[in-house]
């Protein structure tokens, strides 16, 4: 069916009278598990719920089941193992993109705009399906920390190889490691123009960086020449765009090769390539880096404003294990501030990817869901500064007419290359057709924002619609009025 921007925009807005809701009974959506599987709980008192919300992309049915068998301490620590989870429904779904496993040599030779694709499609489509969803997590929060633009060239080309090369096999590993193979990185030092800092010609721009977004941070005190001093460590790394295009390489006749002295440490003269390798120890294992990678996991995972005991205590467990990402996650996890932690509004991609989730969407993540990423202002891997995309409430308000839209196409199934299955997401809820629309209402609103509508935004919608039974037409419009409705834009 079709509605007018006028009729949709009014069930937007009725949708508001569910904004009372709160921590709730848990749910998602996947083929074989069904809500009445769910124990009962009160409402806004599921630990369970609100932590899933926060460590995958939206939580399957599937999920918060195995989830509640287990406990969630349970739970935590089989996602970070992520070798230990099989994945095959993620991993045949993204075989089919040759440029993810391309070296340089052959990917140079594939269109710019088809690479990028390709990248982007993989990421949606791995948040979507994988049963690795901590794991996925942690992928977004580290792309956004060592933000690469594919805006810029080569970039398209160069972060398909930084995606496989240092953000995925070190989302979970040692801070050090993850920091080394980005400071190796073709697509890194090619973006923060590094190929263009030599020896009597330095470009700063990498080792300001490089202290204070990617290790240091604003105000931890390092100065002017810190930055300096950095850029000489730097200079003759570059990448060659010759018959090895795209390879990183060590010029040493472009190295400043004298004495330096970094954050008051001496760097001696004469170590040619090895400066880079003892500046990377020297900044992940400073005072510093262990606050600032506190502070920023503890913003993406607790809240805007991170509390600082919670930071203080992440940060000690980072210095304590030399930069050890999980011991780190465990302590932020199993936190008393992580249990009670406020609602976090939901970046386009957390959104779409929730929602094509919860609702057990079939999908290529073609054009079509990523044109509606770069609508709602997030299309992966294309933010032009270097600080990653924002991670806090406010930088994302203005998004809400690209929801609505993305919300009504999906239910009605006019989002190609994307669909859902009218009679699976019955089934998945526990009702036959047709429905009483009270409990159609309910358990849509259950599966989706876990919990029931207070019974005041049911009324509200029974006395709109003016029936008591659910047909196809009105499970659309539940679907896409609870999509859009303030609740669903909180995580």
């Amino acid at each position: 069916m079709a509605l007018t921007r006028r009729e949709f925009l009014t069930l937007g807005g009725l949708a508001a009278a569910a904004g009372v809701l709160a921590g709730c009974v848990p749910v998602g959506g996947e083929i074989g598990t069904k809500l009445t599987d769910l124990p009962s709980r009160p409402v806004g008192d599921d630990p369970i719920w609100r932590a899933l919300s926060r460590l995958t992309f939206g939580p399957r049915l599937s999920e918060v089941v195995h989830a509640t068998a287990i406990g969630l301490d349970a739970w935590i620590e089989e996602q970070l193992a992520p070798d230990q989870i099989a994945d095959s429904g993620a991993e045949w779904r993204v075989r089919r993109f040759d440029t993810l496993q391309m070296d340089p040599s052959l990917i140079f030779a594939v269109r710019e705009e088809a690479v990028r694709q390709e990248l982007q499609q993989a990421t949606v489509l791995q948040a979507v399906y994988s049963r690795r969803q901590l794991y996925e997590i942690m992928v977004d929060f580290w792309s956004d920390h060592f933000s690469i633009s594919t805006r810029k060239a080569p970039g398209a080309w160069l972060k398909t190889i930084d995606d496989r090369a240092v953000i995925r096999p070190h989302a979970l590993g040692q801070f050090r490691d993850l920091l080394w193979a980005s400071m190796c990185s073709p697509a890194m030092l090619v973006y923060l123009d590094n190929q263009a800092n030599r020896q009597g010609a330095p470009n700063e721009n990498y080792a300001r960086e490089l202290l204070e977004l990617h290790t240091l941070g604003v105000g931890s005190g390092y100065t002017q020449h810190d930055v300096q001093e950095v850029a000489r460590c730097l200079t003759g790394w570059t990448v060659d765009e010759g018959l090895y295009r795209g390879r990183r390489r060590f010029a040493a006749e472009q190295h400043d090769d004298g004495a330096k002295a970094v954050l008051g440490q001496a760097i001696p003269a004469g170590e040619g390539a090895h400066n880079v390798e003892r500046l990377c120890a020297l900044l992940a294992d400073h005072p510093a880096t262990a606050q600032h990678i506190a502070a920023k996991l503890v913003r993406r995972l607790v809240a805007d404003d991170p509390p600082p005991a919670l930071v203080s205590a992440a940060a000690t467990v980072f210095t304590q294990t030399h930069g050890e990402i999980k011991a780190v996650l465990r302590t932020i996890l199993h936190s008393a501030e992580f249990t009670a932690a406020p609602p976090k509004y939901k970046r386009p991609f957390h959104f779409i990817a929730g929602a094509l989730r919860q609702l057990d969407a079939e999908t290529d993540s073609g054009p079509a869901v990523l044109d509606l990423l770069r609508q709602m202002g997030q299309p992966l891997f294309e933010w032009p500064q270097p600080d990653g995309y924002p991670d806090t409430n406010a930088g994302w308000r203005g998004s809400l007419l690209a929801r609505w839209q993305f919300a009504l196409r999906l239910a009605t199934n006019q989002l190609p290359g994307t669909r859902i299955d009218p009679g699976a997401l019955l089934d998945m809820v526990g009702l036959a057709h047709p429905a009483p629309l009270p409990d159609l209402i309910n358990r849509l609103a259950t599966l989706l924002l876990g919990a029931p509508l207070p019974p005041s935004a049911t009324d509200a919608l029974l006395q709109l619609w003016g029936r008591d039974r659910a047909d196809d037409t009105m499970l659309v419009l539940v679907t896409a009025v609870l999509l859009a409705g303030p609740p669903y834009q909180w995580r």
